[in-house]
């Protein structure tokens, strides 16, 4: 049976931005109140470095999705290597020079794959909800 769900019940990108922030914002708080301010740095760079990233993608993103996928697909495809290029290298001098706390730096780097998975989630117990309640 396939139920028709509200704008409401849809997946955000904007939601998942916000829950980004959020949730880094919480992460720094936690990690200088229970660990030390070392490890709230590595925390801070880790998820800046992930929600800019996953913010670039995002607005790269809807660039090819709404124009001709001919050469919008190739700049595409050459940014995000360029991004990503990088994103390597700011991490291998991040890890290389011991600028920052490592683990805090994977922490804050979760942060928008902790976003995605809990919004994700919401939006899934949204539907099944709705779905049982028309069954």
């Amino acid at each position: 049976m396939i139920v028709a769900t509200d704008k409401k019940d849809e997946f955000s990108l904007a939601k998942v931005l916000v829950l980004n922030w959020l949730m880094l914002a919480c992460m720094v708080l936690g990690g200088w109140y229970f660990w030390s301010p070392y490890a709230a740095k590595g925390i801070l760079i880790g998820g800046v470095i992930a929600n800019v990233s996953f913010y670039l993608l995002k607005k790269d993103l809807i660039k090819v999705l709404n124009g001709p996928l001919g050469v919008a697909k190739v700049k595409f495809f050459i940014k995000y290597y360029v991004r990503l290029t990088i994103l390597a290298l700011v991490l291998y001098y991040l890890v290389r020079y011991r600028s920052v706390h490592i683990i805090g730096l994977l922490a804050g780097l979760s942060t928008v794959l902790l976003s995605i998975g809990i919004t994700v989630a919401g939006t899934a117990k949204k539907i099944y909800s709705t779905a049982k309640e028309a069954a």
